[in-house]
């Protein structure tokens, strides 16, 4: 538990590193300051654009289609993140294990669960 608490610390410092230097939207609709514990934050474009948060106590472990493909993470819940490729969870899958923090490369999400 040390590990994981450590390893989220060093992600929250990362995440505020990257939030500083791109500058987040301040819409409502929009994670405003990415990196709250228990959630898993998206970015449009690899650490660029509008974000979304999400937590699994918000949506357990339904499958939700995105209102706009992403591109990176901040998976800062305690929860393993599936993302696919495809509307409906459908398609490739990248899975984000809770800590992680990075871009997608080529990959494109479109749509996601938390793992049961």
């Amino acid at each position: 538990m040390h590990s994981l608490k450590r390893n989220l610390a060093s992600v929250a410092v990362a995440a505020g590193a990257v939030a500083a230097a791109v500058g987040l939207s301040g819409s409502p609709a929009f994670a405003a300051d990415p990196g709250t514990p228990g959630y898993v934050t998206f970015w449009q474009g690899g650490f660029t654009g509008p974000t979304l948060e999400y937590s699994p106590s918000q949506i357990g472990t339904s499958c939700v289609t995105l209102p706009f493909s992403v591109q990176a993470d901040l998976n800062y819940s305690y929860r393993t993140v599936l993302v696919y490729d495809g509307a409906g969870c459908t398609g490739s899958t990248l899975t984000l294990p809770a800590g992680d923090l990075h871009s997608f490369g080529g990959f494109v999400g479109k749509s996601f669960r938390f793992a049961g």
